[in-house]
């Protein structure tokens, strides 16, 4: 069956701006969600950071080190901007992000097997530096097709439905996921129940168990129903247009802005998640077990929470409101994390973790922003301003191996409060997109 869809004859709205049937946006919202359900209850493996900087850590790796996969990650996030110039076409977002999810399973189970085989400690290392490597490309890749997907698939009138549907439920999922993790590598909390699995098969069991949940993922990427152009135009010039959309991208006021807004928050919010959970063994006495599942718990389920408020908030005001409500979350986090002591300190994980939703608003704010035929560009070059973080992973491991992860904790702070003050001065409400060409918009 061809996905070419015909444009509809009838006149659309601003709001009502997707020429699928109801039931057919309604098919992809699912979709949507069910992906994001299923990359919430693999988060422990699929979140490069936190798990991957205490396994590295477990090793007797330093914490510049544990802090790497991250950075490698976010470096590899650059490339995606390549499918963006080179495969421009609506046709090959199926493939696209089959293929991602494709690319996300070999390397968990790259991972597995090096720990079953008990390769050396370097060599695991290095296996897991290449599966965040690998995440970073495919993420780029999978995050820039699905927002494409929803610009085409769904209308804008229901972006806060997809949106609070998807990350409301889906960090309910991360939350189990979160608890199996927990029983892995110490004791659920309620219950004391534990598999008592050592160091590292604890490891194997979550790289392992993860596997199947990514392959059904590559048959949800082929599943979506993505209306395409009739005879969409083939560029005479690929260098004029990849030229064209840098203009574009470059010379959009909130695009910019948002994007430099969007790389602060995640420097400041995300890149020191690995030294906040690497500080937990400090604040709660080294001979306290394991509590990165615990963490991971706390950090989807306040996710869950904002993930339902945040959709609303969308849906009643403006793509601006929820910047604003992410990034002080962070902010609240950060300040939690320098203020508490004992176990009221693991609650940090949870306010960064409902923060963490900066993630999902700051695209949808660049996707509005944007024509149709320029979303895979400009979310690719979110993507690759997003890679810089790299270098703010790098930076706090350092801070925090020369200074103490205090001290790291004070530098994200003021970060975070430079981003506010750009998004509160800076970007307006509800950004405009520039209207098509008659060629990309045929």
């Amino acid at each position: 069956m061809s996905d070419k869809i015909p444009a509809p004859t009838v006149l659309v709205t601003a709001e009502d701006d997707c020429p699928l049937s109801a039931a057919l946006q309604t098919r992809n919202i699912a979709c949507f969600a069910a992906v994001w359900c299923l990359i919430y209850l693999t988060a422990p493996v699929s979140y490069v950071g936190v798990t991957h900087a205490n396994l590295l850590h477990d090793l007797g790796n330093s914490d510049t080190v544990a802090n790497l996969p991250h950075a490698v990650y976010q470096w590899m996030t650059a490339l995606p901007v390549l499918v963006a110039w080179f495969l421009p076409q609506a046709r090959w977002l199926k493939p696209l992000l089959v293929g991602s999810f494709a690319a996300k399973a070999a390397l968990t189970a790259l991972v597995a097997a090096a720990i079953w085989l008990r390769w050396p400690a370097a060599v695991v290392t290095g296996c897991v530096l290449l599966f965040a490597g690998v995440f970073g490309a495919a993420n780029g890749v999978m995050l820039m097709a699905l927002w494409e997907v929803v610009r085409r698939g769904v209308s804008t009138a229901r972006r806060g439905v997809t949106l609070g549907f998807s990350f409301g439920i889906g960090p309910i999922a991360a939350c189990a996921g979160s608890l199996l993790q927990q029983m892995l590598m110490g004791k659920e909390p309620l219950t004391g129940y534990t598999f008592g699995m050592p160091f590292p098969d604890s490891y194997l069991a979550l790289f392992a168990g993860a596997l199947p949940f990514m392959v059904l993922c590559v048959f949800l990427g082929a599943a979506f129903q993505i209306p395409l152009p009739v005879d969409e135009p083939v560029a005479s010039s690929r260098t004029a247009e990849i030229l064209d959309g840098l203009r574009q991208f470059a010379t959009s006021r909130p695009v910019v802005l948002a994007a430099v807004g969007y790389l602060l928050v995640y420097s400041g919010g995300n890149a020191i998640f690995d030294n906040v959970s690497l500080h937990a063994k400090d604040v709660l006495g080294q001979a306290t077990p394991d509590t990165v599942g615990l963490q991971n718990f706390l950090r989807f389920g306040f996710k869950a929470v904002a993930g339902v408020l945040l959709g609303w908030l969308l849906a009643k005001t403006n793509p601006k409101a929820a910047l604003l409500a992410t990034t002080a979350i962070l902010l609240a986090g950060m300040a939690w994390a320098l203020n508490v002591s004992g176990w009221w300190y693991l609650l940090t994980a949870g306010l960064l973790g409902a923060g963490e939703l900066f993630g999902v608003y700051f695209p949808n704010y660049v996707t509005t922003a944007s024509a149709k035929s320029q979303v895979r560009a400009n979310i690719a070059y979110l993507n690759l301003l997003g890679s810089l973080v790299g270098f703010a992973s790098v930076i706090f491991g350092q801070v925090s191996d020369r200074f103490g992860r205090i001290a790291s904790f004070h530098t994200a702070t003021g970060v975070l409060i430079a981003a506010m003050l750009l998004i509160v001065f800076a970007l307006p409400a509800r950004p405009v997109p520039r209207e098509e060409s008659p060629a990309a918009a045929a």
